[in-house]
């Protein structure tokens, strides 16, 4: 962990304002409605099988992650995969990420998964220092 002031804790319904707007910097294209954000934290805090884990510096929220068990047949299992990783600009570099994936990874463990993917573009070289190695390129569909 990146020092004892930092906490990684799961996700609450509470948290909906401060990961709504975490979300809509991690955004690629337009921001998420915070709204959407909300409905979607209260469909996933609780659910079995979805991580949604918030870090916290001094009690102040600097990062979340999202990871998700995923019946795979091609892995003969359960896999894990992590949807979300962020943290705020300014605490990046400080093992934060790092401390965030590391209880994903324990959260998958617990599922039993055979291992974690990532799906990103971005950070790669940060997913690689974390032991990562590239795999697929996945491609995405918007269904308006």
């Amino acid at each position: 962990m990146a020092d004892a002031a930092l906490s990684i804790r799961a996700a609450t319904f509470k948290d909906a304002p401060v990961v709504a707007g975490f979300a809509a910097d991690l955004a690629l294209s337009s921001p998420p409605d915070a709204d959407g954000v909300a409905g979607a934290l209260a469909a996933l805090v609780g659910q079995f099988g979805v991580g949604v884990l918030i870090a916290e510096h001094e009690l102040e929220p600097v990062g979340y992650v999202v990871v998700h068990r995923l019946p795979a047949l091609f892995a003969g299992g359960v896999v894990a995969v992590v949807e979300e990783l962020y943290v705020v600009p300014e605490r990046r570099g400080e093992g934060i990420g790092a401390a965030l994936m590391e209880r994903a990874e324990g959260v998958a463990h617990d599922w039993g998964a055979a291992y974690v993917c990532v799906a990103t573009s971005r950070a790669v070289d940060f997913y690689k220092a974390l032991g990562y190695e590239p795999t697929a390129r996945f491609l995405k569909k918007g269904l308006d």
